[in-house]
C-alpha cells in the first residue's frame, strides 16, 4: 500500500473546502477524503490477463526396424569365442577326411579300402592325416619299408609313448609312438582284412607298385592266414609269410621276381 503525505491530504481538504464553503479543517470533510483516499488504496488491482503459451512438444521419432531387430536378436555366447578360434584348426586336422580315395575296385587291395574307411577318421579319407599321421605320398612306405612291420603295428596299435618305432632311418626321423594320437589295436579284424588294408595303404596312399605285392595278394586269395593276435612281431608274421611261399611255388616266383627288380 502506498501512503500519500500528509501535506497533499492538507492540500485535498483546503481545496474542498472552498468548493463546498466548509470552513478548512472540518472533521467531516476530512473523514469523507480519508475514506476516499482509504478506499482508492484498497481498492484491488485489476488482474493482468496473459494467455500462458502452451510449449510445443514434438513426438519422438520412430525406431528403425532393423534397430529393433538388433536389440531383439539373441547375443553369442562367451563360450563361442574359443570354440571359433578353433575352427580353422579344426578344418586342417579334417581336411584328408574331405578327400575321395581312389583303387582298384576288384581284389583283395579294393576290399582294403572298405576296411580303411575305419582308418579315416584319423589318417583322412585320403590318407592326408588329421589327428593321426599323414599316410599319402610315400609317408607310409618311409614308416614301414616291408609289409610285416606294417601288419604288426595295425594288429599291435601304438606302443608306449616316447618309443620309437617303424625304420629308423625314416627320412625326416624315426616315429615316435603316441607323438600325434593314439593308434588303437585292431587285432579284432580278421587277419585277411588286416593285411587287405595294409596292402591297400601302400598302393593308395604309399604309392607301391601293386605288382610288388602279388605274392602277398595270393597269401590272402589262398585263405592260409594265421591268427594275429596283439604282441604278434614282424618277424612271426614274416616267418608265416616264408612258409607260405614254400607251399605255393606261384607266389614265391613273384616274391622272389620282386626282390630282383627292388636290387636291380
Amino acid at each position: 500500500m502506498v501512503e500519500i503525505p500528509d501535506y497533499l491530504l492538507e492540500r485535498s481538504r483546503e481545496a474542498r473546502a472552498r468548493l463546498s464553503g466548509a470552513p478548512p479543517g472540518d472533521s467531516q470533510s476530512d473523514a469523507t477524503e480519508t475514506a476516499v483516499v482509504a478506499a482508492a488504496e484498497s481498492a484491488p488491482a485489476e488482474p493482468v490477463s496473459t494467455t500462458p503459451e502452451i510449449e510445443k512438444v514434438e513426438p519422438p521419432k520412430p525406431i528403425a526396424p532393423w534397430v529393433i531387430a538388433a536389440k531383439e536378436r539373441k547375443k553369442i555366447p562367451v563360450w563361442m569365442a574359443p570354440v571359433a578360434l578353433f575352427l580353422p584348426i579344426w578344418a586342417f586336422m579334417i581336411w584328408g577326411t574331405l578327400e575321395a580315395p581312389s583303387y582298384d575296385t576288384e581284389g583283395p587291395i579294393a576290399a582294403g579300402g572298405a576296411v580303411y574307411a575305419q582308418c579315416s577318421a584319423c589318417h583322412g579319407a585320403g590318407g592326408g592325416g588329421g589327428v593321426g599321421y599323414q599316410l599319402n605320398d610315400g609317408e607310409v612306405l618311409k614308416t614301414f619299408p616291408d609289409v610285416e612291420s606294417h601288419v604288426a603295428w595295425v594288429v599291435n596299435g601304438s606302443s608306449a609313448a616316447g618309443t620309437p618305432y617303424g625304420n629308423p632311418d625314416r627320412e625326416g626321423g624315426q616315429r615316435i609312438s603316441q607323438n600325434q594320437g593314439v593308434m588303437p589295436n585292431f587285432a579284432a579284424l580278421e587277419s585277411y582284412e588286416i593285411l587287405e588294408v595294409v596292402l591297400y595303404e601302400r598302393v593308395t596312399h604309399g604309392l607301391q607298385d601293386a605288382s610288388a605285392l602279388e605274392a602277398y595278394v595270393l597269401w590272402i586269395e589262398a585263405g592260409d592266414l594265421p591268427d594275429w593276435e596283439v604282441g604278434v612281431s614282424p618277424q612271426s608274421i614274416f616267418a608265416s609269410f616264408l612258409e607260405f611261399l614254400e607251399m605255393n611255388p606261384e607266389a614265391k616266383e613273384a616274391y622272389e621276381e620282386n626282390l630282383e627288380e627292388a636290387s636291380g
